[in-house]
């Protein structure tokens, strides 16, 4: 005859806890994987010769997909549409983009793979801030958001960058550098948990302002890449002044802060040899 055993309170707290590690490192190893898979993608786009831009587009979808299902698999996060997770994916799937087209350019040889491998650093990153940030409750969400604004900084850099290296025409790089913009600012502009739409309205009327920039550095003095520092400080004042209101926290003291931030960097530009 069977005999069952009431359980304890105890067994059950650590019944408890140990589901919820299993459940943890569940969540972590698919970061990882995601990763390290992304980063061996690239080190064989950029190991091919030449060139296989389907690799690169590949690369991207698995992005898109690999963190949705990252952010869907959040235990806070409550996303029942296809569409909900869409506001999380920009970062990553242009990152890979980005990453790959600036590497072509720059990188040849053995460090063009060794930038490859090492790219799974900034990978986890951008993936676990991505997962981090569903919850604005949680004691890692702030540190998930710098480190999520950092690399939409680094990747409207590295994309301006690669704009002028094109040397695409005037219309092109300013439709370029326009429809980029608005895809990164969606990634600064939501934190502030606003409807999709108006996030999406704020964040065009971001990159109409950025293309207008880029639009007008056909008409300076500016080197290739003064121009694309030019476009990232223009992007990082305007979306960061959208932000700052956004949060209601745009003061005197915050705009003398940007204007500070304004002028020292075309300074810099200026001093530097860019004019």
């Amino acid at each position: 005859m069977k005999q069952f055993t009431r359980a304890r309170p105890d067994d059950r707290v650590a019944q408890r806890a140990t589901l919820a590690l299993t459940e943890t490192v569940s969540r972590l190893d698919r970061i990882h994987i995601l990763a390290v898979v992304l980063a061996l993608g690239m080190t064989a786009y950029l190991a091919i010769e030449p060139s296989q831009n389907w690799l690169l587009l590949l690369l991207c979808g698995l992005a898109a997909i690999g963190t949705d299902g990252i952010v869907r698999h959040n235990p806070r996060a409550n996303f029942q549409r296809l569409d909900d997770t869409a506001l999380f994916l920009f970062v990553p799937v242009l990152f890979t983009l980005a990453l790959g087209i600036f590497l072509e350019e720059v990188a040849t040889g053995y460090a063009a793979l060794a930038v490859g491998l090492a790219s799974v650093v900034p990978y986890w990153a951008i993936l676990y801030g991505e997962y981090e940030s569903v919850d604005r409750d949680e004691p890692a969400y702030h540190r998930a958001r710098l480190v999520l604004n950092i690399a939409t900084y680094v990747v409207a850099f590295l994309f301006f960058v690669a704009i002028y290296d094109f040397d695409l025409d005037l219309f092109t790089a300013a439709f370029a550098a326009g429809i980029v913009s608005v895809m990164l600012a969606i990634e600064v502009l939501r934190e502030e948990g606003m409807e999709t739409t108006r996030t999406i309205l704020y964040a065009m009327a971001t990159g109409l302002l950025v293309a207008e920039a880029a639009w007008a550095t056909h008409f300076l003095p500016l080197e290739a890449s003064a121009a694309a520092v030019f476009l990232l400080l223009t992007f990082y004042m305007i979306a960061g002044l959208m932000h700052t209101y956004l949060a209601d926290k745009l003061n005197l003291r915050a705009a003398a802060e940007f204007a500070c931030v304004g002028a020292a960097g075309v300074a810099i530009i200026a001093f530097s040899g860019g004019i």
